[in-house]
């Protein structure tokens, strides 16, 4: 269970940067299934829909090319932009939640 107390707006900001503590610091303030929606609905779905549609593939995935989805594409040069802009997209969303509910949560214990 959580531990009711404040939490640092610092470290929980450095946590949307690491891949699974992003999860974690969303769980630190109660806000696990709500980031988790955000992230995968409001963010993830459309990202994926306008990178499939401008990168469309030819349905024959093999496994490196299934690692390459999630990952920048730094070998082809025409979809890296996409990428970059994509990952920064999920970053910036993700800081603004995750520094949002901190905000609120610290709020409880002044």
């Amino acid at each position: 269970m959580i531990k009711e107390e404040p939490v640092s707006m610092i470290r929980q900001t450095i946590y949307c940067f690491i891949p699974v503590l992003d999860i974690y610091a969303a769980y630190r303030v109660r806000r696990l299934r709500r980031y988790l929606l955000i992230m995968l609905l409001i963010v993830g779905i459309p990202l994926v829909t306008v990178d499939s549609i401008m990168f469309p593939s030819d349905g024959d995935l093999n496994p490196e090319e299934f690692v390459d989805i999630f990952l920048l594409h730094y070998d082809e040069p025409d979809r890296f932009p996409i990428s970059l802009t994509e990952f920064v997209i999920t970053m910036l969303v993700a800081i603004f939640f995750i520094r949002r509910w901190s905000a609120q949560w610290n709020q409880r214990f002044v």
